[in-house]
């Protein structure tokens, strides 16, 4: 799935994401950018590619329009003589969020157990910790709550070299909104949202993947009800 239909997923179950807007040329991309407001992030969209920063397909704080042209150009030669074969369906253009804490949230299908949430630390933490957890779906608040506590690296929740304390509310809301999607649509294989950036005020899921399940067809599943 594109990220920009999983980010449109995302807001349909309450999870924030960026503003943003699909461009196929470098104008497109412009009047996207005066829409949200520089300073605005690029990413390629093309369903060949899943790992973007991988091949070159992500720019950060583009400040100007002077810049986004060039920039834009740029994107899409590097993606194309990286992945010869990619087809390139255009550019995301999307608020540059201000920096804050980086979490992990996610939802995988297990064999076992069926729908499960993820929540960790993201950023440096995730290099230096590997702090992750799971809850089996569906979960309330006061699993999402207690999946937060578990973690090691939770204290950077409540503020430290610098950064505000998190809003823990719109945590557990997103980590509950999360687990809600896993259940309700058994055709959802694995969500990412990662980097998630919590602020003192609520958070951002800056970058959202979703992934369906092979076996999926739109005449024998609940796909287009997603």
């Amino acid at each position: 799935m594109l990220i920009h239909e999983a980010q449109r997923i995302c807001e349909l179950h309450q999870i924030p994401t960026p503003k943003s807007g699909l461009a196929t040329n470098a104008q497109e991309a412009l009047h996207e950018a005066k829409g949200i407001g520089f300073p605005v992030v690029m990413k390629i969209v093309s369903p060949q590619i899943v790992h973007k920063s991988e091949v070159g397909g992500v720019i950060l704080d583009i400040r100007d329009e002077k810049q986004l042209r060039v920039e834009y150009e740029k994107l899409v030669a590097r993606v194309h003589s990286r992945e010869h074969s990619a087809r390139v369906l255009g550019v995301l253009v999307e608020r540059m969020m201000p920096p804050s804490t980086e979490l992990i949230v996610g939802g995988i299908r297990d064999k076992q157990f069926g729908p499960a949430v993820m929540f960790g630390t993201g950023g440096i933490f995730a290099e230096v910790y590997d702090d992750v957890a799971f809850r089996v779906a569906p979960i309330d608040a006061v699993d999402a709550l207690n999946l937060v506590r578990g973690l090691r690296g939770s204290k950077i929740l409540s503020g430290i070299r610098g950064k505000p304390p998190a809003d823990l509310d719109s945590i557990v809301g997103v980590l509950i909104n999360v687990s809600n999607l896993m259940t309700e649509h058994d055709t959802i294989e694995q969500l990412d949202l990662n980097p998630v950036i919590a602020y003192s005020d609520g958070l951002c899921a800056v970058d959202c993947r979703i992934i369906i399940r092979p076996q999926c067809r739109p005449d024998m599943c609940s796909c287009r009800a997603l």
